[in-house]
């Protein structure tokens, strides 16, 4: 299967260029005939350095030890995202280059992020860190999250918490050296969830804010509490009397966007169930396992039990007690009952038995989750 890494790229390439510091490489890119120029002769500073040994970490950039280390072959896709300074992308094409040579039928793009750069702070902030997320979120939807790692060793170290969270709300695998060793951490994909009732009150005006520019005090209209604007303030940025999104708030405005694969609604008797009996069990939360199934076609899959007929199935965690009875109404996950088989015995199937046509007055109404918990 082919993977995508996105790398962040940083001017580590050019470390071999004779005389040359770091803070001096803007001003020497300038003084070539042109960028290309420039990164031709940064690539054969390392173009005979082989990918391999020591050579790795003391002779090569961070994003070609990076990659060799994640395992990269001919075939995959490599996402180079760089800063949008003349030395940035100049080196990002030498790394391209360095690529091509040792993988030739490995699929390399570089993509500019406007805003990335270091002499202004606010609009780092403000434009650079946004666009960033942007670029990874749209690589996320082209490809999707099992096909993906995020690789944030080379660049701007401030870059690295946005792609993990990044990648652990998105599911995806994030590789990274760390620092100047040769130690490589790999964080799997996590199972992080938020609530989205919590952002969805509020999605009207995440995407107003995305749209427009708004002042702030057209934002402290429409988020009444004090308590509240404090809780969503991570998810703006403030300049000069106006609000836009902050790259987090891009990103959980992604999350917002993405339709759940169904909603629990639970009944009546499934609430008390739930409240009464299911909750009181340790380590046992029958929400979140319930949040879980219904934003899942295969996690929903992979927990039925019992096929209980007349479109009832029923629900096992795993290897805990507590048991739900459930049907599925389009988007609706309807769950009937929540039970315990210590309880009930394991004969529960036979023993607790709905009609859903003759039986659901009795139940009803079912009652929105997000409304519940």
């Amino acid at each position: 299967m082919v993977k995508t890494v996105i790398c962040s790229v940083g001017i580590s390439a050019a470390r071999k260029i004779p005389e040359v510091r770091p803070r001096d490489l803007s001003n020497w890119v300038k003084q070539q005939p042109s960028v290309k120029d420039a990164a031709e002769k940064i690539f054969l500073t390392f173009r005979d350095i082989r990918p391999e040994g020591e050579s790795l970490k003391s002779e090569l950039s961070a994003e070609i030890h990076s990659l060799v280390r994640i395992g990269i072959t001919d075939g995959d896709r490599v996402i180079l995202l760089a800063s949008s300074t003349e030395d940035g992308y100049c080196c990002a094409i030498a790394v391209e280059k360095y690529l091509h040579h040792y993988w030739t039928n490995l699929e390399v793009q570089i993509k500019q992020v406007q805003g990335l750069q270091v002499l202004d702070a606010e609009l780092f902030r403000t434009r650079g860190v946004i666009e960033f997320v942007g670029h990874i979120l749209k690589e996320i939807d082209k490809y999707g999250a099992s096909n993906i790692i995020l690789n944030p060793t080379g660049g701007y170290k401030a870059l690295v918490p946005y792609t993990v969270l990044v990648g652990m709300l998105k599911g995806v695998k994030c590789d990274y050296i760390f620092e100047q060793s040769t130690k490589f951490l790999e964080l799997p994909p996590l199972p992080v969830e938020f609530i989205r009732s919590s952002f969805e009150t509020h999605k009207g005006l995440f995407e107003k804010v995305e749209n427009d520019i708004i002042t702030q005090a057209e934002w402290e209209r429409n988020i009444y509490y004090d308590d509240e604007r404090e809780r969503l303030k991570s998810f703006f940025e403030f300049s000069d009397g106006q609000v836009i999104l902050s790259a987090i708030g891009s990103l959980f405005l992604s999350e917002i966007r993405k339709p759940s694969v169904r909603v629990p609604f639970l009944s009546q008797k499934a609430i008390k169930d739930c409240f009464e009996n299911i909750r009181q069990l340790d380590d046992c939360d029958p929400f979140r396992f319930l949040s879980r199934v219904a934003a899942s076609e295969e996690t929903f899959k992979k927990k039925i039990h019992l096929d209980a007929g007349n479109g009832l199935l029923w629900l096992k965690p795993g290897r805990t007690t507590d048991r739900y009875l459930v049907s599925v109404e389009g988007w609706r996950l309807l769950v009937w009952r929540a039970i315990r088989e210590d309880q009930e015995g394991a004969k529960y199937a036979s023993k607790i038995t709905v009609n859903p046509e003759t039986e659901r007055r009795s139940y009803s109404p079912f009652m929105r989750m997000d409304f519940v918990d």
